[in-house]
């Protein structure tokens, strides 16, 4: 298949060690080692283990779940972007029809990024869901990483993919495996997002997404929320334990930084881990304040970061 060439992503920046970006985000939020500690004593044991599907596909797969979870038709084009190959394209347009989407002038409905929220989500089969989800996952890391070894996509002829063939691709271990998670959201992510009324975003870019590739997970009223379906560090004996990694902090904190000019008016932030069940927000002032180590103008701090990113990317 053939993959579009872009701009380099939020999240391969922040992981070179080199980076100027990273580098200001660490120099100016850097404290963040007492607001870890406090996160691991919070979240609760493992709930749902991993099993043998890819845990990065699941991650991105549940990330498509959760979409479909606060909305009935997701926007779908973070899935088509990397794909140029007609045929495809028109497997993914086939999946929309399967999932309600409408086909009002036969070129296929890609759905909605931006809403008015909290709404009810899709009505379609959860099994159909699960294994729309994995394929639309599939694809969506084709976008962002490129082709990748071992990937059941690169199994398929692309010119006879049709939806069901992407269907196929998800395994009866993932479809469970997804089953679970949803379970863990519905329980727990859900009703804690049903009171936040406004505007929502899926997929959500930013205005400093014009020079990286940056898409959020999820902002619902002012709430940026990570997702993230992690097993988490060991124990000694064995056990596993949530933990709030550096790179998700950074990862939250250059979402805020990107948007300049405070399109989303972000309040608060968050991170949902699916397998612990477990979901952390925090208000942003004072979170910036904490890992800041002083009082943040954040329209500042934005400007500076808008200035750095200008000179290098």
């Amino acid at each position: 298949m053939t993959v579009v060439s872009g701009r380099t992503s939020l999240t391969a920046v922040l992981s070179a060690r080199n980076s100027p970006a990273r580098s200001f985000i660490q120099e100016r939020f850097g404290r963040w080692q007492d607001l870890q500690a406090r996160y691991r004593e919070s979240a609760g044991p493992l709930a749902i283990p991993g099993g043998p599907a890819n845990p990065a596909t699941i991650g991105s797969a549940f990330d498509w779940m959760v979409r479909f979870m606060v909305h009935p038709r997701p926007d779908l084009r973070l899935a088509l972007i990397g794909v140029r190959i007609p045929r495809v394209r028109q497997a993914v347009h086939e999946l929309a029809l399967m999932l309600d989407y409408p086909d009002r002038d036969g070129s296929g409905s890609v759905g909605t990024a931006r809403f008015s929220g909290p709404v009810a989500g899709s009505e379609a089969d959860h099994q159909l869901l699960a294994r729309a989800c994995w394929a639309l996952a599939l694809l969506t890391d084709l976008y962002r990483v490129g082709p990748t070894p071992g990937s059941p996509l690169m199994a398929l002829a692309p010119r006879s993919i049709t939806a069901e063939k992407l269907l196929d691709l998800a395994s009866p271990e993932a479809v469970e495996e997804l089953r679970a998670l949803r379970a863990s959201a519905d329980r727990i992510l859900l009703p804690a997002l049903a009171a936040r009324h406004g505007a929502w975003a899926v997929g959500p870019t930013f205005a400093g997404s014009s020079l990286m590739n940056a898409d959020a997970d999820l902002i619902a009223a002012g709430l940026l929320l990570e997702l993230k379906t992690s097993l988490g560090s060991k124990r000694r004996d064995g056990t596993r334990r949530s933990s709030l990694e550096a790179p998700t902090i950074m990862q939250l904190l250059g979402y805020v930084l990107l948007d300049f000019s405070d399109e989303f008016a972000i309040a608060a932030v968050g991170v949902y881990n699916a397998r612990y069940a477990h979901l952390t927000t925090w208000h942003l002032p004072e979170l910036l304040a904490e890992l800041a180590g002083r009082p943040v103008d954040l329209k500042e701090e934005r400007a500076a970061f808008h200035e750095l990113l200008s000179t290098y990317v």
